[in-house]
């Protein structure tokens, strides 16, 4: 059994899984046995994770991701977090992977606290309600219990941070996906974005919640007036900012081969979806084509923290 975990730049070696993301813990309000895998850091950093079962025709998940706090803020408000097992033997488990971008909302209050606490939340919930049950046999799960546990997962992150004291508010997008038997789950609040490559085509899965991709829907903006919009960077929907939080959900069935990009706007936002689709054509590592995507947005000003999560995913 192999199993990795790892947030943000660094990781942990303890008992075969691996979480890594700035070095403050959890607020004492926070309990969740995550922090058990976070509270060592290495002296170098682990992006990539190559799950990868050596039988002919085997499936193969290679997974990378990449924060950098760009060229403009002074910190990285972005979160991110890869957790991929495989297993071997008479009985072997299909593939598991989980991903997740989160960022935290400059202006608020501790934005990076915001996405770190939400995200850690969220993949304490999906790692103890799917994968323990997935890797016991105990309960397989099914779509519709999938989908309610990724849903609650994002509620639980934004209760985790949500403060009705305006003082003391602070907010984050949170995009995580979750590919189980060749199929994709996601869910998804605020304008980072979930991406597939399918037959060389980027295709963007999630939509945005901001005020500019509500103006776009309407009418009253064009995809162009858009990229120089004042308010584009306005979300319409948070975690953290609101009492009742509603969460988009998504399925999809995954080809047998293709990549999944999860990015920050730091990423998306600068550069153009021509661009993004060239450079995951790239047949290259997934460490490769994150750091490409990380050079793209900072040569197109990096004006903001970019976080990237590729899968290059094989069935």
């Amino acid at each position: 059994m192999a199993v990795e975990l790892i947030d943000d730049k660094s990781h942990s070696g303890k008992d075969q899984r691996m979480m890594t993301d700035e070095t403050m813990g959890y607020p004492d309000a926070i309990d969740t046995d995550i922090d058990a895998l976070a509270d060592t850091k290495p002296e170098a950093p682990l992006n990539e994770t190559v799950v990868e079962n050596l039988q002919v025709g085997a499936p193969e998940l290679r997974v990378a991701q990449r924060s950098d706090v760009g060229v403009i803020r002074k910190r990285n408000e972005d979160s991110c977090l890869i957790f991929s097992s495989e297993s071997g033997g008479h009985f072997p488990l299909s593939p598991f992977g989980f991903y997740l971008v989160a960022d935290g909302m400059g202006g608020h209050e501790s934005g990076h606290l915001a996405s770190k606490i939400a995200s850690r939340a969220a993949t304490s919930h999906i790692l103890k309600e799917i994968y323990i049950p997935f890797l016991t046999g105990d309960a397989p799960p099914d779509d519709d219990l999938i989908e309610k546990t990724m849903r609650d997962a994002v509620h639980i992150g934004h209760k985790a941070i949500y403060n009705p004291d305006p003082a003391k508010d602070g907010g984050t997008t949170l995009t995580i996906a979750l590919m189980l038997d060749r199929e994709l789950y996601l869910a998804h609040v605020g304008d980072s974005r979930a991406y597939w490559l399918v037959d060389g085509n980027l295709e963007a899965i999630t939509n945005d919640h901001s005020l500019v991709q509500r103006l776009q829907d309407e009418g009253q903006l064009t995809a162009e007036e858009a990229e120089h919009y004042q308010y584009r960077n306005v979300l319409l929907r948070a975690l953290g900012q609101e009492d009742e939080l509603e969460v988009d959900t998504y399925k999809r069935s995954l080809p047998r081969k293709g990549k999944l990009l999860l990015c920050s706007d730091g990423l998306c936002g600068l550069v153009p979806g021509s661009k993004l689709q060239q450079i995951m054509n790239l047949s290259i590592s997934p460490h490769e084509i994150t750091e490409q995507l990380i050079a793209a947005a900072v040569e197109a000003g990096g004006y903001d923290n970019i976080t990237a999560v590729v899968v290059d995913f094989r069935f």
